[in-house]
């Protein structure tokens, strides 16, 4: 499964964490995708591909007490949307925001055929006078 870890320290930690960083290797079970540095400061972002848990808590353990881990699950958008609409049409749940968006939708057409008809409405008028 693909993470994305957000790894944030405090400013007096910079350079330990630095040092840390230097002599770091990622253990075997973690496979990197990509890592970003917020140039805002005191801030990366690992997006990385994991095997299983001792690979995630060995990663992390240099790392403890200096920094702080937020760890995200990801899914890759199409396939989050194949899994939705199979996972929807299995179980006939829709959330409710689906549901929102469903009724918003059928009161903007509903909106339209009002002003077509006010439009119609007003045509046969002038046509009459």
């Amino acid at each position: 499964m693909i993470f994305m870890d957000i790894v944030s320290w405090d400013p007096e930690n910079t350079e330990a964490v630095g040092k840390c960083y230097e002599a770091y290797e990622y253990p075997e079970g973690i496979k990197v995708i990509d890592e970003w540095i917020d140039l805002m400061g005191y801030r990366i972002f690992v997006i990385y591909e994991l095997e299983d848990e001792k690979a995630y808590l060995t990663s992390n353990l240099p790392f403890m007490g200096l920094c702080k881990f937020e760890t995200l699950p990801l899914m890759r958008a199409s396939l989050y949307e194949k899994t939705y609409e199979e996972w929807a049409k299995k179980t006939g749940i829709r959330p409710e925001f689906e549901k929102k968006a469903a009724i918003q939708e059928k009161l903007k057409n509903l909106e339209k055929r009002v002003q077509r008809l006010e439009q119609q409405t007003f045509i046969q008028q002038e046509d009459i006078t």
